[in-house]
């Protein structure tokens, strides 16, 4: 060999040391990028799928050691049942020779885990071998399927958001809508409530919080303007515009902006010289003052006030007592003369008022009266007094159902109408006297003396009783019309004055006399008393009618007593006795003419008495009970006459 060859040939030593020195550096660096991965890999027969080397990380991946792995196919020892075709049927190609798929591999102890596998195959050598790179997915895919699951949650949290938010967007679209609606609504009531203030007569006027006027209707401006003031008030200080007006309104809108609560009252406005009726009431803003004209109701009240006085001094004045009644029996209204007479009693029950019972009248006719509408006139009795009662329906203003009563009180007229009775009865009478007394007493006389005459013959003895009984008859026909000629004169033409204690005294012999004959007492009480002008026969047949009728009234043994004493400006004489009293029904006709209760007497004593009595103008009264009868006589003394 020459020297040119071996040189050529050291050269391609050389060059062959240093390619294998590289392809040891490649191999150790690829052993190293092999063995260090940090995925599994693995080389494999592609047809048989034995393994030929594995990496520890594929080893450690599937739980085996490295050496447990090699020469085991890798199909039936880490391929899932179920999983050997998974390259096959999932595995899409990357490049011509490449594929990438997921797979399930089976560890050692038997588990089952997800995999991604990279796979290609390569000819070494006419040798078909498979790479395999293996990577353990089971965090990937729970991070997936967590990803997944939050990605659903995500997209239903999307979905229910977006349909909330249409939802939120259709019901904001439905308020704006009705938004608009109430603003349209309000704008429209607004106009409205601007036109109504504007055409309403009454004065009307918001103001702020600052006191600033903020609106005036066109009342309000045209009263001021009225009253040569400037309309022009909007946009000013109400305190500054009416600094001189009323104080009680500036007063009252002073309170009502600080307390917060409306006021309504009437005053007179200064400003707008008028009387209003003033209503404030505070808003969010301020306060609205709402003044309305009251001057023709003003008149209007001042009318029916005066027309009200008219009335009650109407009633106040009427002598009859007037009231009215509610249905449930108070008195809503008395006037000064019924007051005058029961007391206070407004509220009342007239029951217990009139006549002090307490329960309603059992003959009231107040419910009769309201059921029927119709007036009632009744007389009715009440503590001892007679009146006519007036019962008229009436509707109050305020619609409640009461009843007009006015009571007149007619005892003295049926006093009177009694008087004017016994009067007529006892002019008849005299009458009757005057025609028939002479005519009567001039038989009388003849009829009496021929008895007499016959009575003093010898042989009419034995009729003596007879005589003496028909002359004592015909003296007291004659008595009769003794009377009678009493009765009949109407005025004493005698008067003088004449003192009543002297005329008793005069009468005493007799009537102590009278009083010892009936076995009786009698007594006297003499006050020294002023004159009076009379009769003084008359007053003596006044005091004996009188002192005879109480003897007469009286058992054995009781007593008469006579007085006279002078109370105020009168001059009273008294006649007492201790009989049995007089029936009421009896003393209350005392006086008719033939009305007795003796056996033998007239019925004229005491109309004679009565007659005296009013002949001079007196006064005569009976007060009777089981202890006895009073009568007393009261002459007016002679100053007063």
């Amino acid at each position: 060999m020459s020297k040119t060859e071996i040189m050529e040939l050291k050269h391609r030593v050389a060059f062959l040391e240093a390619t294998l020195a590289d392809v040891r550096e490649d191999n150790e660096i690829w052993e190293t990028i092999f063995l260090e991965n940090s995925w599994g890999m693995a080389v494999a027969d592609a047809m048989s799928g034995k393994l030929l080397k594995v990496n520890p990380y594929y080893a450690k991946m599937h739980g085996y050691e490295p050496y447990e792995l090699i020469g085991k196919s890798m199909y039936d020892v880490l391929c899932a049942s179920g999983h050997r075709n998974d390259c096959c049927k999932n595995s899409p190609k990357i490049r011509n020779d490449r594929y990438e798929y997921n797979s399930v591999h089976v560890r050692k102890d038997g588990s089952r885990f997800p995999v991604r596998i990279n796979n290609h195959e390569i000819t070494v050598k006419e040798r078909r071998l498979r790479i395999v790179s293996t990577w353990d997915i089971t965090e990937v895919e729970l991070k997936e399927k967590e990803l997944t699951q939050y990605r659903e949650s995500l997209e239903q949290l999307v979905k229910f958001r977006t349909d909330e938010l249409e939802k939120t967007n259709e019901r904001l679209r439905s308020e704006i809508l009705q938004k608009e609606s109430i603003e349209n609504e309000l704008a429209k009531a607004n106009q409205e409530m601007i036109d109504t203030l504007e055409g309403m007569g009454d004065c009307f006027e918001a103001v702020n919080t600052q006191w600033i006027i903020t609106y005036a209707n066109r009342a309000m401006v045209k009263a001021l303007e009225a009253n040569g003031l400037d309309g022009n008030i909007v946009g000013s200080d109400y305190r500054e515009t009416y600094k001189l007006g009323s104080k009680t309104i500036n007063d009252a809108c002073l309170k009502v902006m600080h307390d917060g609560v409306p006021v309504r009252f009437e005053t007179y406005a200064l400003i707008m010289e008028q009387w209003v009726e003033v209503s404030i009431y505070p808003t969010e803003s301020g306060i609205s003052i709402f003044l309305r004209n009251i001057e023709e109701r003003k008149k209007i009240e001042k009318a029916v006030e005066e027309e009200h006085h008219r009335l009650y001094s109407l009633f106040n004045s009427f002598p009859g007592l007037i009231y009215l009644q509610e249905e449930n029996n108070r008195i809503r209204f008395a006037n000064n003369s019924f007051q005058a007479k029961f007391g206070p009693c407004i509220d009342q029950l007239c029951h217990e008022v009139i006549a002090g019972l307490p329960m309603p009248c059992p003959d009231c006719m107040s419910s009769m009266v309201l059921r029927s509408l119709t007036a009632v006139w009744k007389e009715m009795v009440f503590d001892n007094r007679i009146y006519e009662v007036y019962s008229q329906p009436f509707i109050d203003a305020d619609g409640s159902k009461l009843v007009f009563k006015v009571l007149i009180d007619i005892t003295d007229r049926r006093r009177a109408d009694r008087e004017l009775a016994r009067l007529e009865r006892l002019n008849m009478i005299g009458e009757m006297a005057a025609g028939i007394a002479h005519e009567v007493r001039n038989p009388l006389t003849a009829v009496r003396g021929f008895l007499q005459l016959l009575q003093s013959k010898v042989e009419t003895v034995a009729y003596h009783d007879f005589y003496q009984l028909m002359t004592d008859e015909l003296d007291r026909a004659n008595l009769i019309l003794s009377d009678f000629l009493s009765l009949a004169k109407d005025k004493s033409i005698d008067f003088k004055l004449i003192n009543i204690t002297r005329i008793v005294t005069s009468l005493t012999p007799l009537l102590t006399a009278d009083a010892i004959n009936q076995d009786k007492k009698i007594a006297f009480e003499f006050d020294e008393v002023a004159d009076i002008r009379g009769n003084g026969n008359e007053l003596r047949q006044l005091i004996l009618n009188l002192a005879r009728n109480g003897f007469e009234a009286m058992q054995a043994g009781a007593a008469l007593t006579i007085r006279t004493y002078a109370l105020r400006n009168d001059i009273i004489l008294e006649v007492c006795d201790q009989g049995r009293g007089v029936d009421p029904d009896i003393l209350e006709n005392l006086g008719t003419p033939f009305l007795t209760t003796k056996e033998r007497g007239t019925g004229l004593g005491i109309a004679i008495c009565q007659s005296i009595v009013a002949r001079h103008k007196a006064s005569i009264s009976f007060d009777s009970d089981h202890t006895g009868t009073t009568v007393t006589v009261r002459f007016p003394s002679s100053e007063n006459l």
